[in-house]
């Protein structure tokens, strides 16, 4: 087994990537410590340094696709943005475009943190900072009770999941998911500030 000599970042990025392939190639089954190592040409020590567990392993991966997906969000936000309309728009093409980008894999890796307890507060964690991004970019345009805001933008996220892995899996075309996702962003979040605007919110 040889491999040239890394950096520690380096290498993590390395097995990160290999892991990746493995899922896309082989499934969510198929990826183990061991297995990494062995693909990426290093020893299974190695693997475990840097993730400890199979658990370890899903998690780092699912939150570099985060990351990269709050970067991406963040970016488009930050270039336009000046209405709800905007804003909804610009979260909804990110999104679904970042998992259609990302492949089947990030849907994978998805179902299979919701194996372990551990795995689970991880994904629900992730997908709390996503919705305070999102209460972020609406504050300006929509006003929210915070416990009616929650409710509405945790709506929010179940249809981005579910839209963008339809469109990552062919099943609707990206436009299709990004237009339904940010028609669908305005109209929630509309109805629920008129709502309670009127007092039949409460």
């Amino acid at each position: 087994m040889t491999s040239k000599r890394m950096s520690k970042e380096q290498r993590r990025s390395q097995l990160l990537e290999t892991a990746s392939e493995i899922i896309r190639t082989e499934g969510t089954d198929a990826l183990t410590l061991a297995r990494v190592a062995e693909r990426a040409g290093v020893t299974k020590p190695i693997a475990y340094e840097h993730f400890g567990t199979r658990s370890g392993l899903l998690i780092a991966l699912f939150q570099a696709y985060d990351d990269r997906q709050t970067e991406a969000m963040r970016a488009a936000l930050k270039s336009s943005g000046r209405s709800l309309e905007e804003v909804a728009s610009i979260i909804s093409s990110a999104y679904v475009d970042w998992e259609v980008a990302a492949g089947p894999e990030y849907g994978a890796i998805a179902a299979a943190l919701s194996a372990t307890e551990e795995m689970e507060e991880h994904l629900r964690a992730c997908r709390d900072t996503f919705i305070a991004e999102c209460r972020k970019a609406f504050a300006p345009f929509v006003k929210l009770p915070p416990q009616r805001n929650h409710a509405v933008l945790i709506g929010i996220i179940g249809a981005a999941e579910a839209l963008s892995r339809a469109a990552a899996t062919g099943r609707i075309s990206r436009a299709e998911a990004a237009t339904t996702l940010s028609r669908l962003m305005v109209g929630a979040l509309r109805e629920n500030a008129a709502a309670q605007a009127t007092g039949s919110g409460r």
